[in-house]
Parts: C-alpha cells; sequence; structure tokens
C-alpha cells in the first residue's frame, strides 16, 4: 500500500502566547454540535528488571461532547552492567483536542529529561582527587504545540505551531582536569495547509499544498583548565510543500503519491561556506506507486530523494553546520496474502551521500566523539517477511535480509561499511490460547561484521557472528495482565560493536528478566 506520508519534518512553532490570545475566539467559531457520551480510559504499569532496571508509566483519556484529553508520565532508571552506571529518564505529556462538524484545534505540552552518570576512565587527573570522578550527561527537551483544522466543503485549511528547545549539559573527567560543556537551542515554526479532497472523472484526488517558516538559534558554551569559550548560531528556513494522490480504483485499484519539497535556509555568516550566498537550498520528492494483480496480490514501488540539514554543528573543527545530506532510495515490492499465510518480498537500494553521523572514533581533547559526514556510500539488498497461522492459538513470523553496504567513493570505493551485518535472520513463534495466558519466543541471528573504525577493511579480524533467544509469558486477570520477559536467555556473551580493531570492545548483555505488571481502565 502506498504510504500517504509526506517526507516533511512536522515539527512546526511559533510563540505560545499568540495561540493563548486566540483560543477563545476559536473555541466560540468551533462550539461542538455532535453531543458524545462520556468516556474515560487510562493505563497503569510498572516493570523491574535486572540491572537496575525500573519503569513506570501511567496514563489517562477522557472524550466528552468533542472534547478529548489526555495526559501520559512515564519513569525510566537503568544501571545495566557496568559499575557505577545510571540512567534515568522521565516524560510527561499534555493534550487536548476539540472537535466539531466545523473543523477542530487543539494543543499539546510535552517535556523529556534524560541524567546519565558513570566512572570517568582512567586518566591521571583522577589519580590526585580523593575519590574517583564520575562522566556526568543532562539532556531535556520541552515542546509546546497548537493547530486548527477548519472544513470548507471539500476544502480543509490548516496550521500548526510548535516550540521546542533543547538543553544539553556534560561534564567530563581527563587528564588536564574537568571539562564542562552546554548547549542550548530553540526552534520555531510555523506550517499552514491547504487540502482538497474531489474526483477527477473516475479518479479520486488528494491534493495539499503547504508551507514551513523555521527559526532556528543554538548557544554552546564550554569550560575548560586552559580557558572558556561561548557561541551563538542562528538559522532561517523557508520550504514549500507539495503533495498529490491518484485513486484510480478498479479492480487493480491503481494508486499514484507525488510529493515534492523545495527548502531555502539562511545560516550565520559565520556558518557559510567559502563562496556561498544567504541562501542554501534542498530539495525533496517522492514518487510512490501501487497495483492489485489479484485481490490477494500485489505489487508497490518507490523511488525518493530526501535530505537532512545539520541542526547541530557540534564537529572536531568547532561549532559549524556540516553539509547536508542527501539520500536516495529505490524499492520495489511483492506481496501475497491470505487469511492464513503472507509473504512479502522487497528488493531495495539506497545511496547516501555526505550521511551526518555521530562517530565515536573521533576522541579528542575528552571529547567521546564529534558529528561528521561520511563518505558516499550505498546499501543494496533484498527482504523477505513470511507468517503463517497454524490455528486459532499459534502463528509464525519471520525475516531474512541480505544487505551489501558499502562505499562507492573515494577514499574507501568499495569497502564494506563497518558494523553492518550482511545476513540478518530473525524468527517468533506466538501462542494465544483461549483464556488468561499468552506467550511467544523470538530467536534473531547476525553474521559477522566489521569493526567500528575498519573504512578500509584493513582489520583482518571481524566481530563473531551471533544469535540470541527472547522470549514472553503474560498472565491477565480482568484488568490486570501480568508479564514475564527474558532477554538472551541463551546467555550468550557477544558484541556488536567495537570502536578500533579488536579494542574499545562493549559488550551487550547478559541473560535479562523483567516482570512488569498492567492495569488497564
Amino acid at each position: 500500500m502506498i504510504s500517504a506520508t509526506v517526507s516533511a519534518p512536522r515539527l512546526m512553532g511559533l510563540s505560545s502566547l499568540l495561540w493563548a490570545l486566540a483560543m477563545p475566539a476559536l473555541a466560540q467559531q468551533l462550539e461542538s454540535e455532535v453531543p458524545h457520551a462520556a468516556a474515560t480510559s487510562g493505563v497503569w504499569s510498572a516493570e523491574v528488571g535486572q540491572s537496575g532496571q525500573r519503569n513506570a508509566h501511567a496514563s489517562v483519556a477522557r472524550k466528552q461532547d468533542g472534547l478529548a484529553l489526555d495526559a501520559a508520565l512515564d519513569i525510566v532508571r537503568s544501571g545495566n552492567y557496568r559499575d557505577g552506571s545510571v540512567f534515568v529518564e522521565r516524560a510527561a505529556s499534555l493534550g487536548a483536542e476539540w472537535t466539531s462538524r466545523q473543523g477542530r484545534y487543539g494543543w499539546t505540552l510535552d517535556t523529556l529529561q534524560q541524567q546519565t552518570r558513570y566512572r570517568a576512565p582512567f586518566n591521571t587527573f583522577a589519580l590526585v582527587l580523593a575519590t574517583w570522578p564520575d562522566d556526568r550527561y543532562r539532556y531535556d527537551v520541552d515542546r509546546a504545540s497548537a493547530f486548527v483544522q477548519r472544513q470548507l466543503g471539500n476544502v480543509e485549511v490548516g496550521v500548526e505551531a510548535t516550540l521546542r528547545e533543547k538543553r544539553a549539559a556534560a561534564t567530563y573527567a581527563g587528564d588536564l582536569g574537568s571539562d564542562v560543556s552546554s548547549y542550548r537551542s530553540r526552534q520555531l515554526q510555523l506550517a499552514p495547509r491547504l487540502r482538497h479532497q474531489g474526483k477527477l472523472g473516475t479518479v479520486g484526488t488528494d491534493t495539499e499544498i503547504g508551507v514551513d517558516l523555521m527559526q532556528w538559534q543554538r548557544h554552546v558554551s564550554r569550560s575548560t583548565e586552559v580557558g572558556t569559550s561561548d557561541l551563538t548560531r542562528r538559522q532561517h528556513a523557508r520550504a514549500l510543500l507539495l503533495r498529490e494522490e491518484l485513486d484510480f480504483g478498479g479492480v487493480h485499484a491503481p494508486r499514484l503519491l507525488v510529493s515534492l519539497r523545495q527548502e531555502q535556509f539562511h545560516l550565520d555568516p559565520s556558518d557559510l561556506p567559502a563562496g556561498g550566498g544567504d541562501w542554501e537550498q534542498q530539495r525533496a520528492w517522492d514518487l510512490q506507486g501501487s497495483f492489485l494483480l489479484r485481490p490477494d496480490i500485489s505489487v508497490y514501488a518507490k523511488t525518493a530523494r530526501h535530505y537532512r540539514i545539520d541542526d547541530d554543528g557540534y564537529t572536531s573543527a568547532g561549532y559549524r553546520p556540516l553539509a547536508g545530506q542527501l539520500r536516495y532510495q529505490r524499492e520495489v515490492a511483492l506481496n501475497w496474502s491470505s487469511k492464513q499465510r503472507s509473504v512479502s518480498l522487497r528488493l531495495f537500494s539506497e545511496r547516501l551521500v555526505t550521511r551526518i553521523v555521530f562517530d565515536q572514533s573521533l576522541v579528542e581533547l575528552n571529547q567521546q566523539g564529534y558529528a561528521g559526514n561520511f563518505e558516499p556510500a550505498r546499501r543494496d539488498g533484498v527482504a523477505i517477511d513470511a507468517s503463517m497461522t497454524f490455528s486459532p492459538a499459534w502463528r509464525l513470523e519471520g525475516q531474512l535480509q541480505q544487505v551489501h553496504a558499502r562505499y562507492d567513493d573515494y577514499p574507501y570505493d568499495g569497502a564494506d561499511i563497518a558494523l553492518v551485518p550482511r545476513t540478518l535472520a530473525s524468527a517468533r513463534l506466538y501462542w494465544t490460547p483461549p483464556g488468561r495466558i499468552s506467550a511467544d519466543l523470538g530467536v534473531r541471528w547476525l553474521r559477522a561484521l566489521r569493526y567500528g573504525n575498519d573504512f578500509d577493511n584493513s582489520c583482518l579480524a571481524q566481530v563473531p557472528a551471533f544469535a540470541t533467544v527472547d522470549g514472553h509469558y503474560g498472565y491477565k486477570a480482568g484488568a490486570w495482565q501480568l508479564e514475564l520477559a527474558a532477554g538472551n536467555l541463551t546467555n550468550r556473551r557477544h558484541y556488536g560493536a567495537a570502536r578500533a580493531c579488536r579494542s574499545g570492545i562493549y559488550q551487550n548483555d547478559t541473560r535479562q528478566l523483567r516482570l512488569s505488571a498492567r492495569y488497564q481502565f
């Protein structure tokens, strides 16, 4: 099936004060005319596991007379297998939406806080301290958004706005002493949309036109034993979005989707490339199509170009934005499905130019890696997905994927990309008998792969292939559900990442048991 999602970011923003002033008038215009019975629902869950794993979740939602309210709270804590390591995450969200025959409007508030601490690696600075120091990280994100949609016949007019703020702080202990850095950014985005649904003869049409207006600013400061630095950067962007979907109907139900996004962004004068103009440009497009050969067999094809603009600039050369990332995709798929079985065959090809990554092999001045542009690379492969239902209680699902990932330009032309397995296979068996219990068991196997910084394939060793087994067992009693989950059941000592040839190896988790309880009302 064609995905109607447009390849454009949905982070949109404007000052929340503007929306606070506009909401009373909008509420009068969109007063609900369709009463609904009140309904309240919610979920509470808690999970405990080995290595200090603790999770808690609570959410509640209420719908009444065209008004929908929801709130959620999540807390995650983990220590993993490293001594002195602690990770804590807290997230909360609150939202409201009003719906009527004329349209709908609403707002959402989200916040996320992450804190990480672990013992600093061996260094000469730590040797002179009374207690061994910790490396500490903190990352916070706050987001507020509001939207309004109005229905005018078969035309829908809408606008959405978002304000997003990010804050990060890190403290390292290295040979030269402590290194303290902080980062703060704010993004405002406004996105009006116009959508028309209709018919052109017997062909159904869905047309959308939109504009994205963005303003982004970041401030970075750093303090070390040798000095301090402060830096502020700004960026403005404007984008035009066009999307058209055609549904021809009939026995074969052909569908076609075309989308285009043209974006211009204005960099801070200090960030302009040599010889560059005031405005840089990027273009993305997407073409998808599907066709029913028979009621149970369909074909699908896609070709697309996507881009990503660097919004961080955290590089080893200083805080300067990287070259934009370009990704070219091609995909062809054949799907067959019946009531008991389904099989999907997918051929795909992806080419990445100036890919933006966080490279942990670049360790300088106590910093554990930097963002950078990777050399052009491509990934070609085939994937087979299948499922079979043996009975109402038993179902089997499996996937086999073969990928050839390699660099295709100087200086690493032809070399395999590190940390990408050529073969990946997985299978899972589900058991859901009538009654209160359910269970599943899965296995996943990865072929041997290259070490993290082996760009030219000069390391004779490889990360060995490994397989892991996991399972779940659940018991339901009324509104309560208990679950026992186990990862790496065979306690396989393995690793899927290593920074250098036979060094910088971090083991993956050993056998991990988790017990959870869930209550739904």
